[in-house]
């Protein structure tokens, strides 16, 4: 199984149910097992709905999420906590990639599973590079900037319904979150602007940013003025004693190239702290904006 993404196993299954391929993350392979079933609940779904997006269906402590694109079904069976928002993004793109690639194939009335094999490395290509995107979204602070990439925005929407799909799965509230990002506020900023919890603004900003439309940069405060015209600074304004000692620390380190978090740890003290000291100071800072999340190449062209 895959880390943050928790899936089980991937399967393509052509109408009518043949398998063409089926990759497991583990030793076991229960799709075998849940397949009939499965295709029964579908078939059911898709006469009385006439459904035709990423939708799922739960067997037990699993779930399924599949996708149908014509005579063409792909399927991850998933843990129940698994996160199906951006699963719904791997997944289109897995299926994207099968059908470009066996286009010639899937046409054959009696595929084999060879013909489909080297469809294993894309499997793990793909995996591999969202593991590594959540990993990084992860580790994020609360004081980096989100910036939207307006070009790679208008690309994806000619590629995919992309605000439908956003509203369908953040309602007004994400679209409240999106206006908000201007490249200038944190994520700690849009959420305590927007009145929203962080873990939703993280989740929002998580889903944009593995869709590809949104650039992220670690602030770095730089000094402006040389030591004494700071000091000197630094007495006008009268900082508390507290302050001023936290803010004496911080200066040999604001550079202009270490980040919030970088320096908070250095000094051992809370990002938080640190950030609201170096906001008292002013124009004295400069912010560096050092880009270090960006997948805005994958729309824009």
């Amino acid at each position: 199984m895959v880390g943050n993404l928790k899936v089980q196993e991937f399967m393509v299954i052509k109408s009518g149910g043949v398998p063409v391929f089926h990759f497991s993350f583990g030793e076991s392979q229960r799709l075998d097992e849940l397949l009939s079933g499965f295709l029964t609940a579908i078939t059911s779904f898709a006469t009385e709905f006439g459904e035709r997006s990423v939708r799922s269906l739960s067997f037990k402590e699993s779930e399924i999420l599949y996708e149908q694109a014509g005579d063409v079904i792909f399927i991850f069976l998933v843990d129940n906590q698994a996160p199906e928002k951006v699963l719904r993004i791997v997944l289109r793109e897995l299926s994207s990639r099968f059908l470009k690639q066996f286009e010639v194939e899937l046409t054959l009335d009696v595929p084999y599973d060879s013909m489909f094999a080297p469809f294993e490395r894309d499997v793990k290509e793909v995996f591999n590079y969202y593991e590594n995107v959540l990993r990084m979204i992860a580790k994020l602070s609360d004081h980096v900037v989100p910036e939207v990439n307006q070009e790679a925005l208008e690309e994806l929407s000619k590629e995919v319904p992309f605000t439908d799909e956003f509203h369908r799965d953040f309602g007004t509230e994400g679209a409240r979150v999106l206006d908000a990002i201007n490249g200038k506020r944190t994520l700690e900023q849009i959420a305590m602007d927007m009145n929203l919890e962080d873990t939703f603004v993280r989740e929002v900003i998580e889903y944009l940013t593995i869709w590809g439309v949104l650039r992220i940069y670690q602030l770095c405060p730089k000094l402006v003025s040389d030591d004494s015209r700071f000091d000197a600074f630094l007495d006008i304004i009268g900082l508390p004693n507290k302050d001023y000692q936290l803010l004496k620390r911080a200066r040999p380190l604001c550079n202009g190239t270490r980040s919030i978090l970088e320096i908070s740890e250095r000094l051992d003290v809370p990002a938080e702290r640190l950030y609201d000291v170096l906001q008292k100071v002013g124009q004295e800072i400069e912010w560096n904006r050092i880009e270090i999340i960006s997948m805005a190449t994958k729309w824009a062209r």
